[in-house]
This record gives C-alpha cells, structure tokens and sequence, in this order.
C-alpha cells in the first residue's frame, strides 16, 4: 500500500508540473494573440507519459516516451509551415517527459526544475531586453571570463604551499582574483540597476568597492568641475570608505574567519564613523540640489589585469612577511602589512588573512597590522582629499577621514579590552 501511494504522490507531482508549464506556454499565447501550438493538456499529458513510462517500463521506455513525443512535436511544427516556429516549446514539452519521470525518482528536484523552466519561458521579454539591449558586448566578455576562471581554471589548480612557511598556494593566490573580480562585477551589476538613479553618494558607495582611493580622486575633480555637486560628491567619497570595509571584512571572512572575528570591532567602529558621517553629509546634500548627479563609471565589469596585479602584490606582501617573520619574528609583519596598505587595503587583508591562515601569526597579533594597514591607506586617502581644488570638498572628506581614524583607532584599542 505505501508503494502504491508514493506512486500515486509521484503522478499527481507529474500532473502539477504539466499544469505549471502549460498554463504558462497558454497565458504567453494569449498574450500575443495567438493560439497555442502546445498548450495544457498536450504538457500535462506529456507529463503524465513521462512518469508512467518509467513506472511501466523503466529507462528503455522512457526513452521510446521521449523520443515519440519529440518525433509527434517536429511533425506538427513542420505541418504548422514554419520549422522555426516554438522552439522554446518544444524544448520545454521534451523536457517535461523527462521531468515527469524524475517526479518519480525525486519529487522536489523536479518541482524545482519546473519552476526554474517556467520562469524562463514566463521571462521570454525580459530576458530578450537584457540580452539585446542592456546587456553590452564587454560585460558578457567579463562574465565569459569570470565563469571560466570559477568553472574551468580554479578547479585543476593544485593546492601547493610552497615558499618560506609555506606561504604561498597557487589555487589560494587564483582565488584571490577570483574574489577581486566576483566582488566587481557584483558592484558593476548593483550600479546599473540602481546607481544612476540615486546619483553620486550611491555611486560612490557603490565605486568604493573596486577602489575608494580612486573614487574619493575622481569625485574630487568633479567637485572642482561642478561646484554645485561638492555635497553629493563629499557624500560618496565618504560612503565609497564603508564599501571598502566591507569588502575587506568579505575578504577577511573567506580567507581566515578567525582573523575575521578579531577584526570586527575595527571594522565595525571604523565603518560605523564613516558611515553616519556619510549619511549625514547625504542628507545635507539634498539640501539646495534640484537634481541627482551621477558618477560616470567605466563600462568595464573588472580589470582582469588589476585583478592579476593585486594578486602578484599580495603574493609579494605574504612573501616579504614571512621572510621577515622567519627571520626578525611576527612583529617584522607589522610594516610589511602597513606598507601593503599604501598601496591596497584590500592586499593588506589578503595577506594579513593568508599568514593568520597558515599559523605565521595569531588573528589577536593580527589586530594591530590590520589598524596599521587602514590608518597607512586612509593617509593616503586624507592627502588625495585635501589636495582637492573645491573647498567644502576638501573640508568634508578630510574631515570625515580624520573622524575614521580616531575611531579606528578607539576601535581597536576597546577591541583589546574585549579580547584580552
């Protein structure tokens, strides 16, 4: 009785998936005006053929199932007069034979895979738009990319550690870029959807994750060129600073999740500071702005070769601080990190995580490099700011960098407190 009634759940499965998919190829129809050439009862059935050709006969006739209704689909395409004609459709109903069946094995698989197949028949416009018309010729080259390096180069890298204290790993270095361009693209792809409607605070957030160092340069000379944009343009500069601490605590939480907890009260203060001076310089700029100005962002998804140039600065971060490790002790790892931080906050994080990750140092040593590493880049930062030509610019990124370090620093020193 039991196998009765799992084969009776199964069919009923295999019913509610050819009614999904039908009623969906019907309504798409119907929404061009035109008579559906496979509506709810051909899937329903072609459903139902699936999962009881399985049941009686197994595989082989699951196969004669398949290969009969694709042979009956192309007849009536062809008596249609026009071969192209529901391709989509005719997948789709292939398909359902073959889910039918896997209702069978494993009900939620197939419910799963039905829902996904409806979505994209259901999405035909939208999916059409974005291929043609919002998508661009270089943004499918990054994304081509991208799942290359995920999919096909990541997986046969060896994971090697070789080096002083085996401090280096080739398949950990790939990773890196990895991570580097998904972080990209992932900011690339929010600030097309959203950026350019909520102008240069959003933008620069949104920029701060591939570099605020470049964004806080960049909205400064807009701010000299546009003067009336110097509030937005403060807003973002500061707000790119949040980006960027979160960025680090992403890279911090994948390459050492212990570095990451210690860590945290920096983070946590530091972004906290700039944070609600951004908002607040935010809201101050709505003050006086009849419109929302927009910061023009490259085209470009991710630098492969930036990615591939962080790589190799970390790689020589994590190099020269295990040398230094080996031979003075873990204090020689403080200006080697700090000095990483001129250069990239995010290389400090990477190697500081990496060396916490292969026992060179505690993630408790690693508290003061990782301070030392954000207040070296946000010098940096404070020097770009106050260079700037417009006034309130200066005035208002300075200050707000000068207010992150004091709180950094704060941060840290309380973060002691707590994990002494």
């Amino acid at each position: 009785m039991e196998v009765d009634t799992e084969y009776f759940l199964a069919l009923i499965e295999a019913l509610g998936i050819g009614l999904l998919i039908g009623i969906e190829r019907e309504q798409q129809a119907h929404r061009y005006g035109k008579e559906a050439s496979a509506g709810v009862r051909t899937f329903t059935l072609a459903s139902l053929v699936g999962a009881l050709s399985l049941l009686a006969g197994g595989v082989p006739l699951l196969a004669v199932a398949v290969v009969t209704v694709g042979a009956v689909r192309i007849v009536s395409v062809v008596l249609r007069g026009d071969p192209t004609a529901g391709l989509a459709t005719s997948l789709a109903l292939v398909a359902v034979v073959l889910l039918g069946a896997l209702a069978v094995e494993t009900a939620t698989m197939a419910a799963g895979v039905a829902v996904v197949i409806a979505s994209l028949l259901a999405a035909r416009e939208v999916l059409h738009s974005f291929s043609r018309t919002v998508l661009t010729a270089v943004e499918l080259r990054d994304g081509l990319i991208l799942g290359a390096s995920i999919l096909v180069i990541l997986p046969v890298l060896p994971s090697l550690d070789f080096g002083p204290g085996g401090a280096l790993n080739p398949r950990n270095l790939f990773i890196i870029v990895v991570l580097i361009m998904s972080i990209g693209a992932a900011g690339h792809i929010t600030t097309r959807v959203v950026g350019a409607r909520l102008g240069l605070p959003l933008s620069g957030f949104l920029s701060g994750f591939v570099s605020s160092t470049a964004t806080i340069a960049e909205l400064g000379r807009r701010a000299g060129d546009k003067p009336d944009d110097a509030r937005s343009a403060s807003a973002g500069a500061t707000l790119s600073s949040v980006s960027s601490l979160i960025q680090i605590g992403i890279i911090l939480f994948v390459l050492s999740p212990a570095m990451f907890v210690d860590g945290l009260p920096i983070l946590i203060g530091t972004g906290l500071a700039a944070g609600l001076y951004g908002a607040a310089a935010f809201f101050m700029s709505l003050y006086g702005e009849t419109k929302l100005a927009v910061l023009e962002l490259p085209s470009q998804v991710f630098s492969v070769k930036g990615a591939v140039k962080f790589m190799l600065i970390v790689a020589t971060v994590m190099l020269v601080s295990a040398i230094l490790s080996d031979r003075f002790g873990s204090d020689a790892i403080l200006p080697a990190v700090a000095f990483a931080g001129l250069v990239s906050t995010n290389a400090a994080a990477v190697a500081l995580a990496s060396l916490v990750a292969a026992g060179q140092i505690s993630p408790i040593q690693g508290t003061l490099p990782l301070a030392a590493a954000l207040s070296a880049n946000t010098v940096v930062r404070l020097w770009i700011s106050v260079h700037a030509s417009e006034p309130s610019y200066r005035w208002g990124v300075s200050g707000g960098l000068v207010l992150q370090l004091a709180a950094l620093w704060a941060a840290w020193w309380l973060g002691g407190l707590i994990l002494a």
